[in-house]
């Protein structure tokens, strides 16, 4: 299990939502927490103007936007090295498995349905930016043709950018930062999902998979550690 350390006491928060109850439903779960300062914008346009007086500690994305829908608006933040560390968790009414999946593929670092319990919205929030804080900021790894850069969250193999889905850099990122110590199968599952290693095994399976697919002449810097966990060697 991870340490559930403190947040930081003032987190920023833009919420982008353009349906006045449903704004309020939002703002009033965040601010009943008390630890969050909350900017609004009710359209793409108005989202990106304060996005640039201000970069958040995390956005809160509404899809259906009345300029923009809302999984083009996360691309746009992943593909802009000022915004593209921002997490996003997407707020929407779409709730089929399609959409879900389109959401994280393009960049959301999580996926929330309407209508939510305010308590589980604040929950997640907290999860994402507790991932957040624990994979840290961490110097680039360039090592024989296999580079990362933290920052920017990109990857390169001999050359080529290499294209992950959010969990699948931060998966990488946390090996890659405790590089030659064994990383348990429960703590991976807690740190990147939120999740026990029972609930999470099926997903941390498939992501190492396309971990290792990726990385191509690199995948063996990926090893599997009995059934414990996973280890990155280099």
């Amino acid at each position: 299990m991870i340490d559930n350390a403190a947040l930081p006491k003032l987190t920023k928060i833009l919420i982008v939502e353009d349906e006045p109850a449903q704004l309020t439903l939002t703002r009033r779960a965040l601010e009943s927490h008390g630890t969050f300062q909350l900017t609004t914008a009710g359209n793409a346009q108005e989202a990106f103007q304060r996005l640039n007086n201000d970069v958040p500690d995390l956005i809160l994305m509404d899809l259906g936007l009345p300029d923009c829908d809302g999984l083009d608006v996360t691309r746009r933040l992943r593909d802009d090295d000022r915004f593209r560390w921002v997490p996003v968790i997407i707020l929407t009414g779409r709730s089929t498995v399609v959409d879900k999946i389109t959401g994280l593929e393009v960049g959301a670092d999580d996926y929330l349905t309407k209508p939510f319990d305010p308590g589980e919205l604040v929950a997640r929030v907290r999860a994402v930016l507790r991932r957040k804080q624990f994979l840290g900021p961490v110097t680039d790894y360039d090592q024989g043709g296999f580079k990362i850069s933290a920052d920017r969250r990109q990857v390169w193999i001999n050359n080529e950018a290499v294209a992950m889905t959010p969990k699948e850099f931060d998966l990488l990122l946390m090996m890659v930062n405790k590089r030659g110590a064994v990383i348990s199968r429960e703590e991976i599952g807690q740190v990147i999902w939120g999740k026990s290693a029972e609930e999470s095994a099926r997903t941390l399976d498939t992501h190492v998979w396309r971990l290792r697919s990726k990385l191509g002449d690199f995948s063996d810097k990926i090893e599997t550690v009995g059934k414990t966990g996973y280890r990155f060697n280099g």
